[in-house]
């Protein structure tokens, strides 16, 4: 199990604006499944047989996320994948709209 508290310098809305533009791309382009409850999310798939859970929550200015992955995500590079793509949703010089461009259609 990977937990991480990743700071955001927004309001909560945003941060949370920026964490549903991420779940939406990993849905298009990876085919994650994410249920919202309010500022929580749940998230599960599997991607080249490597099966993940994870959730996320939005508050307090931290994204408080744990993930469970298999051993053969850990060596692919999973969770230094997930750092770098929250880096990328959290940093201030990318708008909201901008992120949401990148969604696959």
């Amino acid at each position: 199990m990977i937990q991480q508290e990743v700071p955001y310098p927004f309001d909560d809305d945003e941060a949370l604006a920026r964490l549903r533009a991420l779940t939406d791309y990993w849905s298009a382009r990876h085919g994650v499944h994410t249920v919202w409850d309010g500022p929580r999310a749940s998230l599960k798939g599997r991607k080249l047989g490597v099966k993940y859970d994870a959730s996320a929550e939005v508050g307090g200015g931290l994204i408080r996320a744990k993930v469970s992955v298999g051993m053969l995500a850990e060596k692919l590079g999973g969770p230094a994948y997930v750092r770098r793509k929250l880096a990328e949703y959290l940093d201030p010089t990318h708008t909201v709209e901008a992120l949401r461009a990148r969604i696959p259609r």
